[in-house]
């Protein structure tokens, strides 16, 4: 049975959640997709386990560098993921639902925190917690609107972070004969979720993409700093393979300030 309790309890607060303005700051990062796959492979873990043990590792590091305590904070993140069955390969569309995970932040090993992940992932396949998210989807659309944002209201901010991770082609593509070097993606943030992290991996590179609030997040640049930090360390444990240097992981940074609307 999907379990779903976490819909009823609210994330942490935490300095990357609150209410949002008009304006963004964006940041990039990129890193060698053979490097990542290679440390997957030596600590037996998916490329997506990896990713969420280096998430985890750079959120510690924020908090801690805004003087908070990682073992009081329940911070939650909503990763996608698909749910499309073995009978559904090859059709057109997609059936994508997420996974909310507690990340193990509490952890200061990075080989517990990646240990850590793997326990809550798997445990998460074997419960099929994206169909009981895919469920609460469905019932929604025939709920009485006007019972929605009591709904929403009592879930209280389940998650505090979006992260997406979309495995790309891998190889070069182009435009009127102009090869694509480098896409960073972008996700959307959601109220009160002042920061978004999506990956995208392409033609052998790994390219991180992140997305503040202007005014919550004004040292972007130290996360973005911190999550090339968190890989480092979890590659130091990777035996046989290539500690990634303090250049391998290229980065840049930006602010935008054009007002939306919606304040997203």
């Amino acid at each position: 049975m999907p379990r779903v309790g976490w819909a009823v309890h609210p994330a942490s607060a935490t300095p990357l959640n609150g209410r949002l303005g008009p304006h963004r700051r964006v940041d990039w990062l990129s890193m060698s997709l053979a490097d990542f796959k290679a440390v997957a492979k030596a600590l037996s873990c998916t490329i997506n386990d990896l990713v969420l043990a280096t998430v985890t590792g750079a959120v510690r590091t924020f908090l801690i560098s805004h003087h908070l305590h990682p073992e009081e904070i329940d911070f939650r993140v909503s990763a996608p993921v698909s749910v499309r069955r073995d009978a559904e390969r090859g059709r057109l569309g997609n059936r994508v639902s997420s996974w909310i995970l507690q990340l193990p932040i509490a952890e200061a090993d990075p080989a517990h925190r990646l240990a850590a992940i793997r326990r809550v992932t798997q445990d998460l396949k074997a419960t099929n917690q994206a169909l009981g998210v895919e469920t609460m989807m469905a019932i929604a659309e025939w709920t009485p609107t006007v019972l929605l944002p009591l709904g929403a209201r009592a879930a209280g901010g389940p998650i505090d972070m979006i992260l997406t991770n979309v495995p790309g082609p891998q190889f070069p593509l182009y435009l009127l004969g102009a090869r694509l070097l480098e896409l960073y993606p972008q996700v959307p943030l959601l109220e009160s979720t002042g920061l978004g992290v999506a990956i995208f991996s392409y033609d052998g590179k790994l390219f991180w993409g992140f997305n503040a609030d202007y005014e919550l997040v004004p040292d972007l640049r130290d996360f973005v700093k911190a999550i090339a930090a968190a890989f480092r360390d979890l590659g130091a444990l990777a035996p046989g393979t290539r500690r990634p240097a303090n250049d391998d992981a290229r980065g840049g940074a930006a602010e935008a300030q054009t007002a939306a609307a919606t304040g997203r």
